[in-house]
Protein backbone atom coordinates (compact mmCIF):
# COMPACT_ATOMS: atom_id res chain seq x y z
CA UNK A 1 0.00 0.00 0.00
CA UNK A 2 3.07 2.20 1.20
CA UNK A 3 4.58 1.92 -2.90
CA UNK A 4 1.23 2.81 -4.17
CA UNK A 5 0.65 5.73 -2.39
CA UNK A 6 3.52 6.99 -2.87
CA UNK A 7 3.46 6.27 -7.18
CA UNK A 8 -0.39 8.23 -6.93
CA UNK A 9 1.56 11.16 -5.43
CA UNK A 10 4.01 11.00 -8.08
CA UNK A 11 1.19 10.69 -11.04
CA UNK A 12 -1.01 13.56 -9.12
CA UNK A 13 2.42 15.70 -9.03
CA UNK A 14 3.30 14.66 -12.93
CA UNK A 15 -0.16 15.55 -13.77
CA UNK A 16 0.04 18.85 -12.46
CA UNK A 17 2.75 19.91 -15.00
CA UNK A 18 0.08 19.27 -17.98
CA UNK A 19 -1.97 21.45 -20.16
CA UNK A 20 -5.19 21.40 -19.25
CA UNK A 21 -5.72 20.26 -23.55
CA UNK A 22 -3.75 17.53 -22.98
CA UNK A 23 -5.49 16.36 -19.58
CA UNK A 24 -8.98 16.84 -21.65
CA UNK A 25 -7.37 14.31 -24.31
CA UNK A 26 -6.38 11.80 -21.75
CA UNK A 27 -9.57 11.84 -20.04
CA UNK A 28 -11.35 10.69 -23.39
CA UNK A 29 -8.48 8.34 -24.17
CA UNK A 30 -9.42 6.62 -20.62
CA UNK A 31 -12.91 7.23 -20.71
CA UNK A 32 -13.32 5.45 -24.08
CA UNK A 33 -11.41 2.39 -22.70
CA UNK A 34 -13.32 2.51 -19.59
CA UNK A 35 -16.47 1.78 -21.83
CA UNK A 36 -15.55 -0.81 -23.83
CA UNK A 37 -13.66 -2.76 -21.35
CA UNK A 38 -15.28 -5.73 -19.34
CA UNK A 39 -15.42 -3.05 -15.88
CA UNK A 40 -18.43 -4.08 -12.89
CA UNK A 41 -19.03 -0.46 -12.79
CA UNK A 42 -20.35 0.10 -15.80
CA UNK A 43 -23.28 -2.42 -15.49
CA UNK A 44 -23.85 -0.54 -12.47
CA UNK A 45 -23.34 2.65 -14.29
CA UNK A 46 -26.13 1.55 -17.12
CA UNK A 47 -28.63 0.62 -14.26
CA UNK A 48 -28.65 3.97 -12.67
CA UNK A 49 -29.15 5.70 -15.56
CA UNK A 50 -32.41 3.34 -16.82
CA UNK A 51 -33.80 4.02 -13.11
CA UNK A 52 -33.38 7.63 -13.38
CA UNK A 53 -33.85 8.16 -16.94
CA UNK A 54 -36.50 5.44 -17.96
CA UNK A 55 -38.38 7.61 -20.58
CA UNK A 56 -34.68 8.27 -22.74
CA UNK A 57 -33.55 5.46 -25.27
CA UNK A 58 -31.27 3.57 -25.02
CA UNK A 59 -28.89 5.28 -27.31
CA UNK A 60 -29.60 8.39 -24.75
CA UNK A 61 -28.82 6.77 -21.94
CA UNK A 62 -25.56 4.96 -24.37
CA UNK A 63 -24.44 8.81 -25.29
CA UNK A 64 -25.25 9.77 -21.31
CA UNK A 65 -23.05 6.98 -20.11
CA UNK A 66 -19.72 7.95 -22.83
CA UNK A 67 -19.84 11.44 -21.59
CA UNK A 68 -19.76 10.45 -17.99
CA UNK A 69 -16.94 8.34 -18.09
CA UNK A 70 -15.19 11.43 -19.72
CA UNK A 71 -16.03 13.85 -17.15
CA UNK A 72 -15.37 11.12 -14.23
CA UNK A 73 -11.83 10.95 -15.63
CA UNK A 74 -11.32 14.77 -15.81
CA UNK A 75 -12.49 14.74 -12.38
CA UNK A 76 -9.50 12.12 -11.39
CA UNK A 77 -7.40 14.66 -13.29
CA UNK A 78 -8.15 17.45 -11.35
CA UNK A 79 -6.28 15.83 -8.71
CA UNK A 80 -3.14 18.53 -8.49
CA UNK A 81 -5.85 21.32 -8.06
CA UNK A 82 -6.66 19.67 -4.94
CA UNK A 83 -3.67 18.93 -3.70
CA UNK A 84 -1.13 21.28 -4.99
CA UNK A 85 -2.77 24.89 -6.49
CA UNK A 86 -2.38 27.57 -3.87
CA UNK A 87 -5.81 29.49 -2.67
CA UNK A 88 -5.40 32.02 -4.83
CA UNK A 89 -5.49 30.52 -8.06
CA UNK A 90 -8.20 27.91 -6.96
CA UNK A 91 -9.81 31.48 -5.88
CA UNK A 92 -9.11 33.03 -9.18
CA UNK A 93 -10.18 29.44 -10.55
CA UNK A 94 -14.01 29.33 -9.91
CA UNK A 95 -16.68 32.23 -10.45
CA UNK A 96 -19.66 32.54 -7.67
CA UNK A 97 -22.73 32.40 -9.74
CA UNK A 98 -25.28 32.78 -7.31
CA UNK A 99 -24.88 33.33 -3.53
CA UNK A 100 -21.53 34.70 -2.82
CA UNK A 101 -22.11 36.19 0.49
CA UNK A 102 -22.97 32.73 1.83
CA UNK A 103 -18.86 31.59 1.98
CA UNK A 104 -18.81 33.85 4.89
CA UNK A 105 -19.45 32.95 8.33
CA UNK A 106 -22.45 34.60 9.40
CA UNK A 107 -21.80 37.50 11.91
CA UNK A 108 -22.30 36.57 15.96
CA UNK A 109 -22.54 38.98 18.56
CA UNK A 110 -22.47 38.67 22.57
CA UNK A 111 -25.87 38.55 23.00
CA UNK A 112 -27.22 36.03 21.27
CA UNK A 113 -26.18 32.04 20.57
CA UNK A 114 -23.50 31.80 17.51
CA UNK A 115 -25.05 30.59 14.21
CA UNK A 116 -22.96 28.16 11.99
CA UNK A 117 -23.34 27.29 8.80
CA UNK A 118 -23.95 24.14 7.75
CA UNK A 119 -22.83 23.24 3.92
CA UNK A 120 -24.96 20.36 2.28
CA UNK A 121 -23.57 19.55 -1.34
CA UNK A 122 -23.58 16.10 -2.68
CA UNK A 123 -21.31 13.98 -5.49
CA UNK A 124 -21.99 16.26 -8.30
CA UNK A 125 -19.14 17.66 -10.25
CA UNK A 126 -16.06 18.33 -8.23
CA UNK A 127 -17.44 17.82 -4.72
CA UNK A 128 -13.61 17.66 -3.28
CA UNK A 129 -13.29 21.30 -4.58
CA UNK A 130 -16.47 22.41 -3.26
CA UNK A 131 -15.43 21.95 0.44
CA UNK A 132 -11.66 22.84 -0.40
CA UNK A 133 -12.99 26.47 -1.23
CA UNK A 134 -15.27 26.58 1.71
CA UNK A 135 -12.33 25.61 3.70
CA UNK A 136 -10.79 29.15 3.04
CA UNK A 137 -12.90 30.85 4.23
CA UNK A 138 -14.24 30.16 7.51
CA UNK A 139 -13.39 26.71 10.42
CA UNK A 140 -15.30 23.89 8.81
CA UNK A 141 -15.71 20.57 9.92
CA UNK A 142 -16.37 18.18 7.19
CA UNK A 143 -17.68 14.77 7.24
CA UNK A 144 -16.72 11.80 5.16
CA UNK A 145 -16.49 7.80 4.70
CA UNK A 146 -13.29 6.71 5.96
CA UNK A 147 -11.47 3.78 4.67
CA UNK A 148 -10.03 1.05 6.70
CA UNK A 149 -6.43 1.43 6.05
CA UNK A 150 -4.83 4.32 8.06
CA UNK A 151 -2.39 5.14 5.69
CA UNK A 152 -5.14 5.23 2.62
CA UNK A 153 -7.25 7.27 5.10
CA UNK A 154 -4.09 10.10 5.82
CA UNK A 155 -3.48 10.03 1.79
CA UNK A 156 -6.94 10.92 1.25
CA UNK A 157 -7.68 13.68 3.44
CA UNK A 158 -4.20 15.49 3.47
CA UNK A 159 -4.80 17.90 0.20
CA UNK A 160 -8.50 18.26 2.12
CA UNK A 161 -7.28 19.44 5.33
CA UNK A 162 -4.38 22.04 3.69
CA UNK A 163 -6.14 25.45 4.24
CA UNK A 164 -7.32 24.14 8.04
CA UNK A 165 -10.87 21.73 7.58
CA UNK A 166 -11.27 19.37 10.40
CA UNK A 167 -11.84 15.66 8.84
CA UNK A 168 -14.48 14.08 10.71
CA UNK A 169 -15.32 10.19 9.72
CA UNK A 170 -18.58 9.15 9.61
CA UNK A 171 -18.99 6.76 13.22
CA UNK A 172 -21.17 7.60 16.48
CA UNK A 173 -18.77 10.04 17.28
CA UNK A 174 -19.47 12.13 14.11
CA UNK A 175 -22.41 13.92 15.21
CA UNK A 176 -21.08 15.13 18.47
CA UNK A 177 -17.98 16.66 16.13
CA UNK A 178 -20.39 18.22 14.11
CA UNK A 179 -22.83 20.01 16.29
CA UNK A 180 -19.74 21.40 18.59
CA UNK A 181 -18.51 23.24 15.33
CA UNK A 182 -22.03 24.43 14.91
CA UNK A 183 -22.96 25.24 17.96
CA UNK A 184 -19.73 27.57 17.77
CA UNK A 185 -20.56 29.67 15.00
CA UNK A 186 -18.33 27.93 12.40
CA UNK A 187 -18.95 25.62 9.14
CA UNK A 188 -19.92 22.11 8.74
CA UNK A 189 -20.12 20.18 5.28
CA UNK A 190 -21.68 16.75 4.15
CA UNK A 191 -22.48 15.17 1.42
CA UNK A 192 -26.04 13.44 2.30
CA UNK A 193 -26.48 11.50 -0.83
CA UNK A 194 -24.49 8.41 0.30
CA UNK A 195 -27.00 5.99 1.77
CA UNK A 196 -26.52 6.01 5.70
CA UNK A 197 -26.41 3.10 8.04
CA UNK A 198 -30.01 1.80 9.43
CA UNK A 199 -31.74 3.56 11.80
CA UNK A 200 -29.90 7.14 10.42
CA UNK A 201 -31.82 7.53 7.36
CA UNK A 202 -35.33 8.06 6.01
CA UNK A 203 -36.96 6.43 2.57
CA UNK A 204 -37.58 9.88 -0.12
CA UNK A 205 -38.01 10.51 -3.16
CA UNK A 206 -35.33 10.94 -5.75
CA UNK A 207 -36.02 10.82 -9.25
CA UNK A 208 -39.10 8.99 -8.59
CA UNK A 209 -37.75 6.37 -6.36
CA UNK A 210 -38.11 5.96 -2.79
CA UNK A 211 -34.15 6.09 -1.72
CA UNK A 212 -32.92 6.35 1.51
CA UNK A 213 -31.28 8.89 2.88
CA UNK A 214 -29.65 10.42 5.33
CA UNK A 215 -31.29 12.56 8.22
CA UNK A 216 -28.38 13.89 9.88
CA UNK A 217 -28.32 17.42 7.81
CA UNK A 218 -32.17 17.56 9.65
CA UNK A 219 -31.10 17.07 12.78
CA UNK A 220 -28.40 19.46 13.01
CA UNK A 221 -30.12 22.10 11.35
CA UNK A 222 -33.24 21.69 14.22
CA UNK A 223 -30.72 21.00 17.30
CA UNK A 224 -28.67 23.81 16.13
CA UNK A 225 -30.69 26.66 14.37
CA UNK A 226 -27.76 26.77 11.52
CA UNK A 227 -27.79 28.64 8.19
CA UNK A 228 -28.32 25.83 5.81
CA UNK A 229 -26.47 26.57 1.96
CA UNK A 230 -27.21 24.31 -0.74
CA UNK A 231 -24.04 24.07 -2.83
CA UNK A 232 -22.66 22.77 -5.87
CA UNK A 233 -19.71 22.97 -8.42
CA UNK A 234 -19.63 22.01 -11.66
CA UNK A 235 -16.75 22.68 -14.22
CA UNK A 236 -16.88 24.63 -17.36
CA UNK A 237 -17.25 23.60 -21.04
CA UNK A 238 -13.82 24.47 -21.44
CA UNK A 239 -11.90 22.48 -18.11
CA UNK A 240 -10.10 25.23 -17.09
CA UNK A 241 -12.12 26.53 -14.29
CA UNK A 242 -15.56 25.96 -11.98
CA UNK A 243 -19.44 27.03 -11.53
CA UNK A 244 -20.09 27.18 -7.81
CA UNK A 245 -23.52 27.86 -6.56
CA UNK A 246 -24.80 28.75 -3.38
CA UNK A 247 -28.72 28.70 -2.24
CA UNK A 248 -30.44 29.65 1.27
CA UNK A 249 -32.40 26.54 2.65
CA UNK A 250 -32.57 27.48 5.84
CA UNK A 251 -36.31 27.79 6.20
CA UNK A 252 -36.54 24.01 4.16
CA UNK A 253 -34.27 22.71 6.66
CA UNK A 254 -35.67 23.94 9.70
CA UNK A 255 -39.11 22.19 9.21
CA UNK A 256 -40.27 19.95 11.81
CA UNK A 257 -41.37 17.06 8.81
CA UNK A 258 -37.95 15.42 8.08
CA UNK A 259 -39.11 13.61 4.88
CA UNK A 260 -40.28 17.50 3.84
CA UNK A 261 -36.96 18.58 4.38
CA UNK A 262 -34.76 15.72 3.30
CA UNK A 263 -37.37 15.74 0.04
CA UNK A 264 -36.39 19.51 -0.50
CA UNK A 265 -32.42 18.36 -0.79
CA UNK A 266 -33.28 15.41 -2.75
CA UNK A 267 -35.06 17.67 -5.27
CA UNK A 268 -32.36 20.48 -5.13
CA UNK A 269 -29.75 17.76 -6.10
CA UNK A 270 -32.32 15.91 -8.70
CA UNK A 271 -32.47 19.47 -10.89
CA UNK A 272 -28.38 19.96 -10.45
CA UNK A 273 -28.27 16.21 -11.85
CA UNK A 274 -30.64 17.01 -14.66
CA UNK A 275 -29.19 20.55 -15.68
CA UNK A 276 -26.00 18.44 -16.26
CA UNK A 277 -26.53 14.60 -16.05
CA UNK A 278 -23.21 14.35 -16.93
CA UNK A 279 -21.46 15.48 -13.63
CA UNK A 280 -23.29 13.10 -11.08
CA UNK A 281 -21.33 9.82 -9.51
CA UNK A 282 -23.73 7.27 -11.41
CA UNK A 283 -21.25 4.22 -10.77
CA UNK A 284 -22.74 4.19 -7.09
CA UNK A 285 -25.25 2.07 -5.60
CA UNK A 286 -27.64 4.83 -4.42
CA UNK A 287 -30.49 2.50 -4.95
CA UNK A 288 -29.32 -0.15 -3.21
CA UNK A 289 -30.75 -0.46 0.14
CA UNK A 290 -34.96 -0.54 -0.63
CA UNK A 291 -38.30 -0.47 1.65
CA UNK A 292 -38.83 -3.96 3.61
CA UNK A 293 -40.48 -5.89 1.02
CA UNK A 294 -39.65 -4.09 -2.30
CA UNK A 295 -37.36 -6.24 -4.90
CA UNK A 296 -33.51 -5.13 -5.96
CA UNK A 297 -32.80 -2.59 -7.80
CA UNK A 298 -29.88 -3.60 -9.22
CA UNK A 299 -29.77 -7.10 -10.70
CA UNK A 300 -26.70 -9.41 -12.37
CA UNK A 301 -26.41 -9.04 -16.20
Amino acid sequence: MTVLLVLARAVIRSLSWLPQRVLNTLAKLFGYLAYYLPWQKNRIIRQNLALCFPDWSGQERDQLHRRYLFELFRLIFEAPVIWHWQSERIESAIEIVRGEKFLDPLPNNKESKPKGTLYVSGHFGNWELVNLRLSMHQPITTLYRAPKNKRLDNFINQPRRRFGAIMVPGDRAALKHLLKALRSGEAAAIAPDIQPKGGDGLFVPFFGIETLTMTLVHKLARKTGCRVVLTDLKRNEKGDGWFMTLIDATQQLQTDDTAQALTHVNQWLENCIKNDPAHYLWLYKRFSKRPEGEAPRYVKD
